[in-house]
Parts: C-alpha cells; structure tokens; sequence
C-alpha cells in the first residue's frame, strides 16, 4: 500500500471517527405535554405514540389506572399521570396521545396531553435539576432539566451558560418573555417499576397465559 493512499485512509478513518463522537454528543428527546408544563423523555425508552383510543377499565385497580387497550393484540396497562400525581389542573386541555413503553415483560401507556414535538439537543443541554424548578410530577422521577436557548436550541451550551441562563429563566417574571425554554426530563421507566404497576402488569401477562 502506498503512502498515499494510507494517508487517504486515515483521513477518512478519522472523519468517520469524528462524526461518531459528534453523534455521541446529542440526543434525541420526546417533547410532550402535561397541563402546560413541558416533558422530555429519551427516544431510545419508547416504542410508539398512538391516539387515545377505547380503554376498558380493570374492576378494583389502583385510581391511577385508567384501564386495557389492545394495541395489534399485545394487552397495553394505560396509567394516568394526573391521577398518579394527585394534579389540580390549572388548564382543562383534554388528553390526546398515549405514549406507549415496555418495562420488562410488561407494556404501559402513559396518558399525555400532547405530544409536541422530536428534538435532538446536545448533551451539554441536560443539567441537574434545580431546587427552584418546581414540577408536578414527583422529583424522585426527574432526571433533570433541558436548558435551551429558544433562539439558538442546537447550540452546544457550556455548564456556565446552562446556570446563566437557568438564573435569567428563575430570575424572570413571566415565563413568555424568558429566553429559556426549560423541558423536564423524566425516569419513565423508574417511574414504571412500582410495585402496584409491576402487579397489574404481571396479572395481565398471567391471564394472557391462561389464554393461550
């Protein structure tokens, strides 16, 4: 092999390594809402997003589970987050979508508001999240925040710049005219390991088994 065509290879072989660990440095969120208030979840811990369709309730479940759906044959357990959070709507914005998820052997359906939108942020964007950001859904379940700057929401952000603008975002009365847009990123699949969800599930599986 000739010098040159080594030299050839490893300008490519580097290439092709740069673009990977340019890949590395971003993800790929699920924007979705819950009574005015934004949520992300990685893309990666999802299977589908489907409309609200026909739920058939379970006699004697917790209140947080809305019911069963059949999705293609396979039986979904659809969990309610304004009931499992006890939330007061401050907005009467009826629910749209169903964010569909597997944990272990079994299959949930979030209810949602809205499914916003796909964005794909850099790493650098997620930040622990603060004290003074508050959240309906319980903190234990939170991974942190995404800090992007509604103008520029690709830009890399160092850590200084994310607590800069998580201070302009605290420090500003009305949230419309922050420059910040602050998504909450939730443990969706932590939040699926309780132990009521992880029962409902297994019976579920156990009736499908005395099925077949």
């Amino acid at each position: 092999m000739t010098d040159d065509l080594k030299q050839i290879i490893e300008r490519v072989a580097d290439k092709t390594q740069m673009a990977d660990r340019k890949a590395e440095e971003f993800i790929q969120l699920m924007v979705f809402v819950l009574d005015n208030e934004e949520y992300v979840v990685p893309i990666t811990d999802l299977k589908e997003i489907i409309k609200i369709p026909d739920i058939t309730p379970i006699p004697n479940a917790p209140e947080f589970i809305k019911g069963l759906l059949n999705l293609r044959g396979k039986i979904v357990v659809v969990v309610d987050l304004e009931r499992r959070f006890h939330l007061v709507r401050e907005n009467k914005t009826p629910s749209q979508h169903i964010i569909i998820v597997e944990a272990g052997e079994n299959t949930f359906g979030i209810i949602v508001d809205e499914v916003a939108e796909v964005l794909r942020i850099p790493i650098t964007s997620i930040q622990p999240t603060p004290s003074l950001v508050s959240s309906k859904i319980h903190s234990e379940y939170l991974k942190g925040v995404v800090v992007l700057d509604r103008k520029e929401p690709t830009k890399e952000l160092t850590e200084d710049q994310c607590r800069e603008l998580l201070l302009a975002h605290n420090t500003t009365n009305q949230f419309e005219k922050s420059n910040t847009r602050l998504l909450i990123l939730l443990d969706l699949l932590k939040m699926l390991q309780e132990k009521e969800l992880l029962d409902v599930g297994d019976r579920v599986i156990e009736v499908a088994s005395e099925k077949d």
